[in-house]
């Protein structure tokens, strides 16, 4: 493996590359890098090169469906190449998975816009949005309904233990839109003054739920108990095929350090970095083909993504 695409790695997994889109697009530049540089003189090694760094980036972070999904289409892409071209030069392969993976960055980019467009009409002229943790599509559709002329402000909870919501309010700010930060425990009284809550999206189950930045669950409880709608702004990309054959999300476990340095030893610190949302507090998914009800996802993201049922 590379010591580019190591780096990468390794980066993923200490989250200095976060947020799902982020991490699926390093993930491919690592894709990349690995099958451009690669000493492989035949289709097999070539494509057992691909199967290990695959491997370590979805090993990486157990929470990122989008990743492995955009993983898994370079090696299915791979794998149906070398199956209806047996004659196909390793050098002329290459040049084809490259080729993909770099559509695959006009795809995501793509989306992003037609999910930003459908998201700004949602956006109250006048009103207030609460959000949680740092989305790049939560902050696209606040800049795309800035452009088209709407006046909002928006509340960004602090989301310890990195403080996102830092991120989310500074980004937004220098857009020229009024912002305010709360901590994540007055999330009760900042939704009184919300009109609507819109999240990101780290995974989504077959079930419609939504797997988030911890607090994500606490905010949609809370947002139904005040009547306000609660979306998520996300990709089919991200929805997980694998939770429909019984495998569960991992909520993967952070550095006790970050909540609490040099604590006793007698005391256990929990610091989980997700949480999973049922589908009932969930109004509706934002994606890059419009609304999508929550128990329609994962039939609608199959199709579309063309995952096939025997063998994802």
């Amino acid at each position: 493996m590379e010591r580019e695409v190591e780096r990468i790695v390794r980066e993923i997994k200490s989250l200095k590359i976060q947020g799902a889109r982020n991490v699926a697009r390093s993930a491919i530049e690592a894709l990349i890098i690995q099958i451009q540089k690669s000493k492989a003189k035949t289709k097999p090694e070539l494509y057992s090169e691909l199967l290990e760094v695959g491997d370590a980036l979805a090993g990486s972070r157990p929470t990122e469906p989008m990743m492995r999904n955009a993983i898994s289409d370079a090696v299915r892409f791979t794998l149906m190449q070398i199956k209806t071209h047996p004659a196909l030069d390793v050098n002329v392969l290459k040049r084809a998975i490259v080729k993909e993976a770099v559509s695959y960055f006009d795809e995501m980019e793509a989306n992003q816009k037609r999910i930003c467009d459908y998201g700004s009409k949602l956006v109250p002229d006048g009103g207030v949005v609460l959000t949680h943790c740092h989305s790049s599509t939560v902050t696209g559709i606040m800049k795309r309904a800035k452009d088209v002329g709407k006046e909002f402000s928006v509340i960004a909870l602090e989301t310890r233990t990195r403080f996102q919501g830092r991120t989310t309010d500074k980004e937004l700010a220098d857009y020229g839109i009024k912002t305010s930060l709360a901590v994540d425990g007055a999330v009760n009284i900042m939704m009184k003054k919300a009109d609507m809550c819109m999240v990101g999206a780290d995974a989504i189950t077959s079930m419609g739920d939504l797997i988030n930045k911890v607090g994500t669950s606490t905010v949609a409880h809370i947002a139904r108990s005040q009547d306000v709608s609660f979306y998520s702004a996300a990709e089919l990309y991200k929805y997980d095929p694998l939770t429909l054959f019984g495998n569960r999300e991992q909520i993967e476990e952070r550095e006790a350090s970050e909540v609490w340095e040099g604590a006793p030893r007698s005391v256990k610190v929990r610091n989980p970095a997700f949480d999973a949302t049922a589908a009932r507090y969930i109004n509706g998914y934002l994606t890059e083909i419009g609304m999508i009800p929550p128990q329609s996802l994962w039939s609608i993201a199959t199709q579309r993504l063309g995952l096939q049922i025997a063998g994802i």
